[in-house]
């Protein structure tokens, strides 16, 4: 079983039951960041407003998660 850290950052909307912004998340084979969105309470129609970053540098939500990677979940910033 392969292990990561998800973290929601800023005002995301936070599903998971325990209300800290920080969950460890087991998977195993070939998992998506999507499929852990899913899992861990976001809805369908949230995932086009959330930016997945993965150890740092932004990714897509098809990203598949390997061993001890840190994904970090934020919505997009603007100003003017």
């Amino acid at each position: 079983m392969n292990s990561a850290i998800l973290e929601l950052v800023g005002s995301v909307r936070n599903p998971f039951p325990s209300k800290k912004r920080k969950k460890i998340i087991e998977f195993s084979g070939k998992t998506s960041i999507k499929t852990i969105l899913l899992e861990n309470g976001f809805l369908e129609t949230e995932l086009e407003f959330l930016i997945p970053i993965a150890n740092g540098k932004r990714t897509s939500h098809d990203y598949i998660l390997q061993d001890k990677d840190h994904i970090w979940i934020s919505l997009p910033i603007g100003g003017g």
